[in-house]
C-alpha cells in the first residue's frame, strides 16, 4: 500500500511539474492624452496645447509559462572483445611500399598472427606513418604498428608506444652506423682536427652518415668548413681518395672474422681490425674484398663502404683510415600501442620473432618487394637513445623528421 500511494506521490509531482503555470507580470506602456483646449480670454483667439505630455499607465497581465522537466540516464556501452571479427587487432603499415604489395604481404603476417594467437587481426596502410602514429595514440589497447626507427621515438614520445621487435638486416645485424675516413697521410685523427675541414656527405637525410656525426660535431662544439653533398658512398669515398674533400662519411658494415668463431663486437673490436696482419686487401674471383683470405681459411672479409670502389682504386684501403664510428642506430620497429595488454604483447612479440625465422617470412616482411628482412629480434627502448640525442641536439622538430624519409605527413 506504500509503494502505490509512493508511486502515486511521484507521478502527480511529475504530472504538476509538466503542467502550464500562469504568472503575472507587470507591462507599462506609455499613452498620450487627448488634446487640451484652452479657454480663450475675451477677445483672443481660442489656443491648443501646443505639446502632449505622456503618461505611464501599468497594467498586471497574466502570462503562461511551461516548464519541461530532463532527466539524464546513463547507458552503459560495452565493447566487443579485443580481436573477435568485431573488433580485430589492427597490424598497421606505412605507405613505404606499394598498397597492393602491403595489403598482400601484410596479410600473409596477419594471418600467421591469427593462426597463433587465436585473434584475428586486420591489415591497415595508412596515409603516412604520422597518420599512423596518431591511431596507435588513438587505439592504443588494439594497434600492431611497422614504424622506422625515428617514427618509434616520436610515438614513444608522445603516446608512449612500446617497443616489441627490431628488425634484423641481412648482415644479420640490428642497427646500421656510419664511418669518417681520411686519407691516411691527411693528419686527421681526431674529430678536433675535422675543424674547418671539407667534408663529402652521400646523404643530407641519412642517420648514421650524416645526421649523427652532425650532431656529434655540434655537440663538441667542432664546426667543419664546407659540406660537399655528392651522390652515394661511392662518390664520398673517390672524393676523399682523390683529396677533393679533407673527410668524407659513409656506411660501415664490420668484417666478417677469420674461420668465423665470432662476430666483430661494435665498442670493441677495432673498426680496422684486420691492419694488425700488415697485409693489404685484395679482389677474391667471386668479388669479395679480403685480406689474407676467405675468413674461413683465417682471413678477414671487408665490407664497408671501400669495398665499393676497390675495382676503380684498388688503393683505397692502404691510403685511407677510419677515424670513428657514428652510434648504433637502430633498424625499424614493430610497436604496441600504450595499453596493448601485457600478455598478449608478449605472445604477438614471440609469434613474429618466429614467424621471421621461417620460410613463410619470404612471403612477407622478408620478401624482396617489401621490408627483405632477415629475421626480428627482441629490442630494447636504451637502443633508440642515439636517435634521442640527434633530435635534441639538432632541435629537430616532427615536420623535419619526416621530411628526412622517417614518413610521409
Amino acid at each position: 500500500m506504500k509503494k502505490m500511494i509512493l508511486l502515486a506521490c511521484i507521478i502527480g509531482v511529475l504530472l504538476v511539474a509538466c503542467q502550464p503555470q500562469t504568472l503575472y507580470v507587470e507591462v507599462t506602456r506609455l499613452v498620450s492624452p487627448p488634446e487640451a483646449t484652452v479657454t480663450p480670454i475675451a477677445n483672443t483667439t481660442p489656443v491648443t496645447a501646443a505639446t502632449a505630455v505622456p503618461l505611464e499607465v501599468t497594467r498586471v497581465v497574466p502570462l503562461e509559462v511551461t516548464r519541461v522537466v530532463t532527466e539524464e540516464v546513463a547507458v552503459e556501452v560495452t565493447k566487443a572483445p579485443l580481436g573477435t571479427l568485431a573488433r580485430p587487432i589492427q597490424l598497421l603499415f606505412p605507405p613505404t611500399y606499394n598498397s597492393a604489395i602491403v595489403m598482400n604481404r601484410g596479410q600473409v603476417l596477419a594471418d600467421a598472427l591469427t593462426a597463433a594467437t587465436g585473434l584475428q587481426f586486420t591489415v591497415g596502410v595508412m596515409d603516412s606513418e604520422a597518420a599512423l602514429i596518431a591511431l596507435m595514440c588513438d587505439a592504443p589497447m588494439e594497434t600492431v604498428g611497422v614504424l622506422s626507427a625515428l617514427g618509434y621515438v616520436v610515438a614513444n614520445e608522445q603516446c608512449g608506444v612500446q617497443l616489441g621487435n627490431t628488425a634484423v638486416s641481412r648482415d644479420g645485424r640490428t642497427w646500421q652506423t656510419g664511418m669518417i675516413v681520411t686519407r691516411r697521410d691527411s693528419g686527421i685523427l681526431t674529430l678536433e682536427d675535422l675543424a674547418d675541414k671539407s667534408w663529402a656527405v652521400p646523404d643530407m637525410h641519412s642517420l648514421p652518415n650524416f645526421l649523427y656525426f652532425q650532431a656529434a660535431l655540434m655537440d663538441a662544439g667542432i664546426a667543419p668548413g664546407e659540406i660537399v653533398p655528392v651522390q652515394g658512398d661511392n662518390s664520398a669515398m673517390l672524393s676523399v681518395f682523390n683529396g677533393e674533400v679533407d673527410f668524407a662519411t659513409a656506411t660501415y658494415i664490420p668484417p666478417i672474422l677469420p674461420f668465423e668463431e665470432r662476430e666483430w663486437v661494435y665498442g670493441e673490436d677495432s673498426p680496422e681490425l684486420w691492419r694488425i696482419l700488415g697485409v693489404s686487401p685484395t679482389r677474391s674471383p667471386i668479388g669479395y674484398v679480403l685480406v689474407l683470405g676467405e675468413p674461413e681459411y683465417g682471413g678477414y672479409r671487408l665490407r664497408d663502404a671501400r669495398s665499393g670502389i676497390f675495382d676503380i682504386e684498388p688503393g683505397i684501403y692502404d691510403q685511407t683510415r677510419v677515424i670513428t664510428l657514428s652510434a648504433q642506430i637502430p633498424n625499424e620497429a614493430v610497436a604496441l600501442g600504450a595499453a596493448f595488454p601485457l600478455s598478449l604483447a608478449r605472445e604477438v612479440i614471440t609469434t613474429m620473432s618466429t614467424f621471421a625465422a621461417t620460410e613463410m617470412c619470404t612471403e612477407s616482411l622478408c620478401a624482396g618487394d617489401f621490408y627483405g628482412w632477415a629475421g626480428l629480434a627482441p629490442a630494447e627502448d636504451a637502443a633508440y637513445d642515439s636517435l634521442r640525442f640527434v633530435m635534441q641536439t639538432l632541435g629537430l622538430t616532427e615536420e623535419e623528421i619526416w621530411q628526412l624519409g622517417a614518413g610521409t605527413p
